[in-house]
């Protein structure tokens, strides 16, 4: 339906979208056939700004992507943020029927029993799973905005790096999930569990390779390899620090053993 005012705002259209909110001058009525063409399937496959586009651009050149996105150029791109929740909410999901699966099948979940410190463990993960995930952008961002300052880029902008290489991780960390699945036939059984030590180097050299892309051209290699050493040993000492934090929690600050099924 066509107005003279935006529909979403009110402001006067002169044109095919509205000068004041960008909203579509032509509002189509919501049907089922709309539904699905246009908002499930335009909005996740269209090419230009749909998820796929995202995740290949957060796989294939992570650092490069991010800094298009920092310049300006933002319209094609799905929002990262949006699309990392959904991810986690994903990995979520298959975790839930993978343990189902494992309880049909066998009885018990897979893995080792976990202890009472490991049950705290697991139900302080699961209740901050989205904090804990998210607290990997700030933490990132403050060791590149730190080590890599040759691009002059603010703690904000260091942030959108992480947020999109944050996207990687969870792409293949999904990945590794869906792989976990194998672990249900005894002919697939060992290609799944072979990729289940082989994505977490991929995922390492993921993200050598993000900041590679985005900051080689700032450094010599011998100075970006120096750089990315004294970045992870920043952020294994952040991770040490939070995991000492959550042990000491579910210990009541009394240490000891701890059963936990990864």
């Amino acid at each position: 339906m066509e107005k003279n005012y935006c529909l979403n705002c009110n402001a006067h259209l002169s044109g095919k979208y509205c000068s004041n909110c960008g909203q579509k001058s032509d509002t189509h009525r919501i049907s089922f056939k709309h539904f699905i063409t246009h908002d499930v399937l335009h909005g996740t496959f269209h090419i230009e700004r749909g998820m796929l586009y995202t995740a290949k651009q957060a796989i294939v050149r992570p650092g490069k992507a991010a800094l298009e996105y920092i310049a300006g150029k933002r319209v094609v791109y799905y929002n990262v943020f949006y699309f990392i929740l959904l991810l986690i909410g994903l990995n979520i999901f298959l975790k839930h029927y993978y343990d189902g699966w494992a309880v049909k099948l066998y009885g018990h979940q897979t893995g080792p029993a976990m202890n009472k410190a490991g049950e705290k463990i697991d139900y302080f993960l699961s209740a901050y799973n989205k904090l804990i995930i998210f607290s990997f952008v700030p933490l990132t961002a403050l060791n590149s905005y730190l080590i890599f300052k040759r691009r002059k880029l603010n703690f904000s902008e260091h942030c959108m790096v992480s947020g999109i290489l944050l996207l990687g991780i969870l792409i293949l960390f999904t990945l590794r999930t869906l792989l976990s699945y194998l672990d249900f036939s005894p002919f697939l059984e060992p290609v799944g569990e072979i990729f289940y030590f082989v994505i977490p180097v991929f995922m390492l050299a993921y993200i050598i390779f993000g900041y590679y892309g985005a900051f080689r051209n700032d450094y010599t290699l011998g100075g970006f390899a120096l750089r990315m050493f004294v970045f992870f040993i920043l952020f294994f000492v952040a991770f040490l620090l939070l995991f000492m934090f959550i042990l000491l929690m579910a210990t009541n600050g009394e240490g000891g053993e701890v059963k936990y099924v990864l």
